[in-house]
């Protein structure tokens, strides 16, 4: 299995550029995230939960990349102000190697919900 797609993806969520990360997703890509209830399904429904996630988060540290025989992970630090979380992405990658689903786990809890309650004053 190549990378090509998840190395890219995760370059562009580093540098911030949404548009580069949806580039390497399968056009029915499905989001699981923490801050959302219920999976978030196709490009243009991340587009808009992703966006404003980008506008708030200062920085995305990734420190490793595993890979399984259908999926790979990543271990990384988000910073939001001084809020530091730990996260990991899960991918389950289609065969041409894009990424048909994504689930972001971060910890802890506290800081998860802090980001959460920022994220939703911005878009009122």
């Amino acid at each position: 299995m190549s990378l090509e797609h998840v190395t890219a993806f995760t370059a562009g969520m580093q540098r911030k550029e949404l548009e580069a990360m949806l580039s390497h997703m399968a056009s029915d890509v499905v989001l699981n995230t923490p801050l959302i209830a219920e999976p978030v399904r196709g490009k243009d429904a991340i587009r808009e939960v992703v966006g404003p996630l980008l506008a708030l988060v200062d920085t995305f540290d990734f420190r490793e990349i595993m890979q399984g025989p259908e999926h790979v992970s990543s271990f990384f630090k988000v910073t939001v102000g001084t809020i530091e979380l730990d996260g990991m992405d899960y991918w389950l990658l289609d065969s041409a190697g894009l990424i048909k689903e994504m689930t972001v786990l971060w910890r802890p809890l506290p800081g998860v919900i802090a980001v959460r309650d920022r994220l939703g004053r911005l878009q009122l």
